[in-house]
């Protein structure tokens, strides 16, 4: 079970931010996946989701706009890439200069979110929002500005009506935020680290995609064997 706390969103000017870690690799999930990628993840969470699988808070370190800016560039193989703002939760902090910054170097920027927390008016349009909703709402502002939803499904936690989760990673919140009409979704099958469990998990997913219009996503990282 996720141990990690919660933590509140930061006030800040956004010139220096908490970072969790920097890696090259091949974006695993939503509408860029297949693409290689340099990943920022970013500390401190302020939900908890219980079954969690990703760490975001051991080892982190301030790091400045550009010194981070200055790591991406030498991790990507052209001057410019797609950058993945992932955490944690992204807009806990004050992720605005890094952002603009990286869109108006070239870069692809996407951020993906737990929807709860406001995307920041200043954000350049030209930045993907791609949110993983885990409560019953998510913020009008992240509706306004998102396009692509992803939502993780575990066999036996889904409503039939619209093949997506009731509860989301052991949350404990129900009725999880739904997408608008005109809105992507992805489906993940929850990875329990069980053969047997993950059959049950990827079956639901499909069987979710298949009779709603979903996109199924198997987290491609994790089948190549990339971070």
């Amino acid at each position: 079970m996720n141990q990690q706390p919660v933590e509140k969103k930061v006030l800040s000017d956004g010139l220096r931010l908490d970072v969790h870690s920097i890696f090259y690799t091949i974006q695993g999930e939503g509408p860029l996946v297949g693409r290689p990628a340099v990943f920022v993840r970013l500390a401190g969470c302020n939900l908890n989701c219980q079954m969690c699988d990703t760490e975001y808070t051991q080892g982190r370190k301030p790091m400045t706009r550009w010194r981070l800016i200055t790591a991406i560039g030498t991790l990507l193989p052209k001057p410019k890439g797609l950058v993945v703002i992932t955490g944690g939760e992204p807009f806990r902090q004050n992720i605005v200069p890094l952002c603009n910054t990286l869109n108006r170097l070239g870069h692809t920027v996407q951020i993906e979110t737990n929807g709860t927390l406001p995307v920041f008016s200043s954000l350049d349009d030209a930045v993907i929002i791609v949110c993983s909703p885990k409560t019953p709402k998510i913020h009008r502002s992240v509706q306004a500005r998102c396009r692509d939803y992803k939502y993780v499904i575990e066999a036996g936690n889904v409503d039939e009506k619209d093949g997506l989760p009731i509860t989301v990673l052991g949350l404990g919140t129900h009725a999880v935020a739904r997408p608008g009409p005109e809105d992507v979704v992805y489906i993940t099958p929850l990875d329990t680290g069980d053969e047997k469990e993950n059959k049950r998990h990827t079956q639901q997913a499909i069987k979710s995609c298949m009779a709603h219009g979903y996109t199924l996503n198997v987290q491609l990282h994790k089948v190549i064997g990339v971070p």
